[in-house]
């Protein structure tokens, strides 16, 4: 009987299909904790992690800087980009100076990475602006994240920067891309989407090539966060 009434209270499920999927990369829900701008100015990793960071070429998130001509009222995500890799801003909580547990295998994973993504891409929702849910917020990092890796195999290459025609032509650095609205990015239709990033990403490809210096690897004022 209690079965029967969790199945009776259960919401409907939405009739929207959403796009497929099946050929694009999801990765696992970002944590729903959003640092705030104070937390981030306060930031400093540790003695460890500097290191480390220095050692790979790793800089941290405050290196990105907001791509040019984004129509932000029409699509409410923030794209940055940076000619380095960069730490996922969700990890900034594990790279403190205050050493966490889970540091070693943080840092084994951005090692690994380091050897096998050239490019490394995040899509990360807020809720801030909209209240959205975890669900909605998860739902639309999932969609702009189709939407972006369509959008680099449409310039040539996969989700990590590696070019499609077998060649050794590849990009460099990070692209993140901010969900500062997640329930009106629910309502764009996809294909939209997907030209608006297939745009931005053509022009930040000549940002990605390599030709560009790296910026600093100290930490600096948070910019280029928000959603």
């Amino acid at each position: 009987m209690f079965r029967r009434t969790l199945r009776r209270l259960a919401p409907p499920l939405a009739n929207k299909p959403l796009p497929n999927f099946e050929n694009y990369p999801i990765s696992a829900p970002t944590p729903g904790a959003e640092l705030s701008p104070q937390a981030l100015q306060a930031f400093k990793p540790s003695k460890r992690v500097a290191k480390f960071a220095a050692d790979l070429e790793i800089s941290f998130p405050f290196a990105l800087r907001l791509m040019p001509g984004q129509k932000f009222q029409d699509f409410p995500i923030r794209v940055s980009i940076a000619p380095r890799n960069v730490f996922s801003m969700y990890h900034l909580k594990y790279l403190g100076q205050f050493e966490h547990p889970l540091i070693t295998k943080v840092l084994h994973t951005y090692a690994q990475d380091k050897k096998t993504k050239p490019l490394w891409c995040y899509v990360q929702g807020f809720s801030t602006a909209d209240s959205s849910n975890a669900v909605v917020r998860q739902t639309s990092e999932r969609v702009v994240r189709a939407a972006l890796f369509r959008a680099l195999n449409a310039a040539g290459y996969d989700s990590s920067g590696k070019s499609l025609d077998g060649s050794k032509k590849e990009l460099r650095g990070s692209i993140r891309v901010a969900v500062a609205k997640p329930k009106a990015v629910m309502k764009i239709e996809f294909d939209q989407l997907l030209r608006y990033l297939t745009g931005l990403v053509a022009n930040a490809i000549p940002r990605l090539n390599g030709s560009s210096p790296g910026p600093s690897q100290r930490p600096g004022k948070p910019r280029n966060f928000g959603g």
